[in-house]
């Protein structure tokens, strides 16, 4: 029985708004609307504005037990290139860890929590597991402040970007926007030969902010 679902359809460009590729980095405005090779891609604005900064630890690592999954997360930034004769902005991916949105929340703080990673031959493979995670499944986030937060899978998408139809932009747009309960996003390419999609993985917390405890 397969747990994860597909949605979108083909009608263009590859668009993917601020989710990372799984090929090096992608020519994104980071707060709205991104854009991927190999298609040519729509200049976005330069200059995002990452989140305001706010008190809590950064996360530092993701593990995910069912999958043996246990890897370091670094922040994930972005640089202005040009592109068509104006300024864009592009996300720098890291190679063989989970990136961190930089502009989307910290663990605790009660929003959006977005992690990337590679799922690809031509890049990391940080998180090739994930198509393995099914509704209920858990994920524990450590941070820089020695904190502990654990969440449960309450969703998993498989959506198509090569080509996408508004609904499928709208619901990625959601999907890395500020969210008024806490909630944590990973997001991969699907399959791993190629980036025509994106798996989406939606969980929420049930705990919260105790003392990081892990054996070995």
């Amino acid at each position: 029985m397969k747990a994860i679902k597909q949605v979108g359809s083909v009608v263009g460009l590859i668009l993917l708004l601020g989710l990372v590729i799984c090929f090096g980095t992608i020519s994104v405005n980071p707060t709205t609307i991104a854009s991927a090779p190999p298609s040519p891609a729509p200049p976005a604005p330069a200059s995002p504005i990452p989140a305001t900064p706010v008190a809590g630890g950064l996360p530092t690592r993701i593990i995910i037990e069912k999958v043996n999954l246990d890897a370091p997360v670094v922040e994930m930034g972005w640089r202005v290139i040009e592109q068509a004769g104006r300024p864009v902005s592009e996300w720098v991916v890291p190679e063989n860890e989970a990136g961190w949105h930089i502009n989307s929340a910290r663990p605790g703080q009660g929003s959006n929590v977005v992690l990337s990673g590679h799922n690809n031959s031509t890049g990391g493979h940080v998180f090739a597991g994930l198509t393995e995670l099914a509704v209920g499944d858990t994920i524990r986030i450590l941070t820089s402040e020695d904190e502990q937060f654990d969440y449960q899978i309450e969703d998993t998408q498989i959506v198509r970007t090569l080509g996408a139809s508004q609904e499928t932009l709208a619901y990625l747009q959601t999907a890395i926007e500020p969210t008024a309960a806490e909630r944590l996003t990973l997001i991969t390419c699907w399959p791993s030969w190629t980036n025509t999609h994106r798996l989406i993985i939606v969980a929420s917390p049930i705990k919260v902010g105790l003392s990081a405890e892990r054996g070995g």
